[in-house]
């Protein structure tokens, strides 16, 4: 007997993020909107993420189970598309967390909306341990998206759902992209329908120093602009290079001093948690910050910003 298909399809890759694992899984299996199955791709983990995928999938009966060699996180991420059986696919990271009603409000808005390929919202960000920094808030409309897209934003890829026959009909994920291969998937989604994102948090975005984001933040421009040129040939052209079965050649970077890269992350978070009202969140990273870099001007205007309102109080 063939069962019937789900509506929504969350994919999930996952290495090596066993410290943040269970959380993410549980935000999917409790999300208020029922018709979903969870496919995950263990890309060859070896930090004990396979051992709390298989035992979650003992007891999650939507949840269909891949573990195997790693790829990479490319090929990962085609496969679970190629894998989905929804009309409907939300991408989800695996060290990150959703609010309850995230699928519902997405599922709801593309009912609402034929025209619609690509639908993120507002992400939270969090600290390794959960603690809340700032809020990405996106631009919510189609024409606004365009316009931020050229500068390299607009949408946080892991809170997107997407139309799967758009995604599929755009190409999927393509190399040489080690970094931003979701903008070159949503530059050619926003060539094909309408893009939007929801006035709301309905995503946990946790930051952390191993994290793919974190790891080649450095090189983001470089693959920024080539992805860019890509949308600007296939505009007056019609195709680009990697449609056409041509080579892409990605300049190359030294390699990093990971020490002020460090720095320039925990004054990162300090400053967001500043923004979020944390103070004594943000003087834990400031003071992180200035133990990698002491002379650094910037840590210290942060330090400053932390204890004013301390001296402000009155005796």
């Amino acid at each position: 007997m063939n069962l019937p298909l789900p509506r929504v399809s969350v994919l999930m890759a996952v290495f090596n993020t066993a410290s943040y694992l269970q959380e993410a899984l549980t935000s999917i299996s409790g999300q208020s909107f029922a018709d979903f199955e969870l496919i995950v791709v263990d890309d060859g983990s070896n930090d004990g993420s396979t051992q709390i995928l298989r035992a979650f999938a003992a007891t999650e009966p939507r949840m269909r189970l891949i573990v195997r060699e790693n790829r990479g996180l490319i090929s990962t991420r085609n496969e679970l598309l190629q894998a989905a059986n929804g009309e409907l696919i939300a991408w989800m990271d695996s060290d990150d967390y959703s609010s309850t009603n995230r699928l519902a409000l997405q599922v709801a808005r593309f009912d609402a909306e034929p025209d619609l390929v690509c639908l993120g919202g507002f992400a939270q960000c969090i600290d390794p341990n959960g603690e809340y920094l700032n809020v990405e808030r996106y631009p919510l409309e189609h024409q606004e998206i365009l316009a931020e897209q050229q500068k390299g934003g607009a949408m946080r890829f892991p809170t997107t759902m997407m139309r799967r026959d758009a995604a599929l009909r755009a190409g999927g994920f393509r190399e040489p992209f080690r970094i931003g291969e979701d903008f070159d998937l949503f530059l050619r989604l926003s060539e094909a329908g309408q893009m939007a994102n929801l006035p709301g948090v309905i995503y946990f975005y946790r930051q952390h120093l191993s994290s793919v984001c974190s790891t080649l933040g450095p090189r983001w421009t470089i693959y920024r602009d080539a992805i860019l040129e890509l949308a600007q040939e296939r505009k007056t052209s019609g195709s680009d290079k990697l449609q056409r079965g041509e080579g892409l050649d990605i300049a190359a970077t030294p390699l990093m001093n990971m020490r002020p890269f460090e720095a320039r992350t925990y004054l990162r978070w300090a400053n967001e948690a500043l923004q979020n009202g944390n103070t004594s969140l943000a003087w834990k990273y400031t003071v992180a910050s200035l133990a990698k870099q002491p002379m650094s001007r910037e840590g210290w205007k942060t330090a400053a910003r932390c204890l004013l309102p301390q001296l402000r109080k009155p005796m």
